[in-house]
């Protein structure tokens, strides 16, 4: 008697979907930390680059993604020829996502070197993370066709995993947007221990929760798939080709905003975590609640209906964006009016990324229905392969048009406060808290290590740790009568007095070991923005970044799905039914 491969799908389909979709929301916690946060922790935490070493790390970036997206096929080839008790993905999701962690331990919290040694540090460090996460991300993408052949749960599962991708990134983007504000170089280090422990629980849930179908498990008596097959099966799959070149459209421009919005954000609005969370969860809240609903909606209404009032959405809400804030008259930039837009723009663009990736899935069944064979760790590894090549390219915008621009000289003014910051908090004794107090105000040699621009100089960070009302020193719980003491005793060091015989030095020095800290939010706006405001050529260049190019991008995306991929939902029914005819015959036979 055959084996009936729906209805073991079916008594599996209940555990597996859960612990597969939740094991997504480590995983891109992870991802984010990387894809979006990465150059934002190279930017902003006080590494003492140069334009020119930034530029060299952003053409670092670019060269390892797209490296990285070219061996994604690769690394499906060798998922199609694993055979073990586990089956063929679980094995390399585990070694994946425990190599993954510790890249991201070391790329967050070794900071022995800056400047050019920085720069040779990252291009190990991002080698190693490109190699760990491709081990661990191709064979859990290529788990979702392996789940269930059948429509409606491959339907459920993709939503599922993309809801809960979507809850890892919101969380993600929330946690550090509210934690490395202001205190970068330990809110990363604080971030990555976190996330780490995050993802490593989700893996091992998806590694031991999971169990694959029979299929899956048995496909040892298939053909290796080999390098020449491989390529066969992606390059005579063009409903997969097209489909990916739209994902690759859609990556880029929708990851511009996202990248480049914290620039965007501090620039526009300030430096401030806390303002910048409310995007963020307009971010996340649109993103999860409207992909929730993919699934009913895409009973009522076709994939192409949903691409048409999704792309809609998406640009009324960038074009929207692009307008905030130019004329007095007009509607003025804020918190409340970017977010309102952003909603728009982020419900749109969840819509029309749960299409491109059931798009994508069923390319699976297209090539069964050509071929005779499913391949869907080498079909689906192209989803990986171009969600990274569109990466890369997105990325080498963004560093583009941060030093085009001029945002990231100004930035590294930001970055130096940082740095000054983390280092008074790493400070122990009441001598040494002073002697660091009184080195900050008369700028002795404290940024030794950051190799300026004219643009950018010491002069610029110890002017705004010397405003006044800038207020960069601060008692935390402070009394009234100690928060004047120090104000005192920072007006008399700015004045060119005598430490030791400062009035206030005993009443500083018994509450400097445990209530100092460092606010460096407001000086941050003073030399970010503030100064800005003023340069209208860099803020026309970072607005057309975050809204024409995705306009563009999207847009783009749409109409190669309108006018090239033809797999809809009479159609999909069509090829699954001849499949499953075809296998009945063979069984018969």
């Amino acid at each position: 008697m055959g084996i009936d491969v729906l209805s073991i799908e079916k008594k599996l389909l209940s555990k597996n979907k859960w612990s597969y979709s939740i094991g997504g929301i480590g995983r891109d916690m992870i991802y984010q930390l990387v894809a979006t946060f990465l150059m934002t922790y190279i930017q902003f935490s006080g590494l003492g680059l140069n334009r020119q070493q930034f530029g060299v790390i952003g053409i670092m970036l670019v060269i390892g993604r797209v490296w990285d997206a070219v061996n994604d096929p690769f690394m499906g080839s060798i998922v199609e020829n694993t055979h073990s008790k586990w089956g063929k993905f679980r094995p390399w999701i585990l070694i994946g996502g425990i190599l993954t962690g510790v890249a991201i331990l070391i790329m967050f919290n070794f900071r022995a070197v800056t400047g050019w040694g920085f720069v040779v540090f990252f291009a190990i460090i991002y080698l190693f993370w490109e190699l760990a996460f491709t081990l661990n991300d191709i064979p859990y993408w290529s788990l979702i066709p392996a789940l269930s052949h059948n429509k409606k749960d491959r339907d459920s599962i993709t939503t599922m995993v993309v809801v809960f991708a979507g809850v890892g990134a919101f969380i993600a983007n929330a946690i550090v947007s509210f934690t490395t504000v202001g205190n970068a170089v330990a809110g990363y280090r604080m971030v990555s221990i976190l996330f780490v422990t995050i993802f490593l629980a989700c893996t091992f849930l998806t590694v031991f929760g999971v169990k694959e179908p029979q299929e899956a498990e048995t496909s040892r008596n298939a053909d290796k798939a080999t390098l020449k097959k491989m390529f066969y099966v992606i390059f005579h799959n063009d409903q997969l080709l097209w489909a990916s070149l739209a994902l690759i459209l859609y990556t880029v421009g929708s990851g511009l905003l996202v990248a480049l919005g914290y620039n965007f954000f501090y620039l526009e609005i300030g430096y401030n975590g806390t303002l910048t969370l409310a995007f963020i969860a307009t971010f996340g809240i649109s993103t999860i609640v409207v992909q929730s609903f993919y699934a009913a909606l895409a009973k009522k209404f076709t994939r192409k209906q949903l691409m048409t009032y999704s792309i809609i959405c998406t640009v009324v809400g960038y074009v929207a964006i692009l307008s905030l804030g130019w004329f007095d008259w007009f509607i003025p930039i804020n918190v409340v009016t970017v977010c309102l837009f952003g909603f728009l723009v982020f419900s749109g663009q969840a819509i029309f990324y749960m299409v491109l990736i059931v798009n994508m899935a069923n390319t699976i069944e297209y090539n069964q229905y050509k071929t005779g064979e499913r391949n869907e760790a080498i079909v689906f590894a192209l989803r990986p392969f171009v969600a990274k090549f569109g990466s890369a390219i997105e990325q080498g915008i963004f560093a583009a048009v941060l030093l085009i621009s001029g945002v990231f000289l100004m930035s590294q003014n930001v970055s130096a406060l940082e740095y000054l910051k983390n280092s008074y908090s790493e400070v122990k004794t009441n001598a040494e808290r002073l002697a660091y107090l009184e080195s900050a105000y008369d700028g002795t040699s404290l940024l030794d290590s950051f190799d300026f621009d004219e643009e950018n100089n010491p002069a610029i960070v110890y002017g705004a740790l010397q405003a006044p009302e800038n207020q960069v020193f601060t008692i935390a719980n402070a009394t009234e009568a100690e928060s004047a003491d120090l104000a005192a005793y920072i007006a008399f060091v700015a004045a060119g007095g005598d430490a030791v015989d400062a009035p206030t030095y005993a009443a500083l020095l018994a509450i400097a070991a445990t209530r100092w800290q460092m606010n460096i939010n407001t000086a941050a706006d003073s030399v970010f923005h503030n100064m800005a405001a003023d340069d209208t050529a860099a803020r026309v260049i970072l607005r057309l970044a975050i809204t024409f190019l995705p306009v563009l991008m999207i847009v783009g995306s749409f109409i190669v799905l309108r006018k090239k991929y033809f797999i809809n939902e009479k159609y999909y029914e069509e090829i699954t039914a001849a499949v499953r005819q075809r296998a009945e015959v063979a069984e018969k036979a």
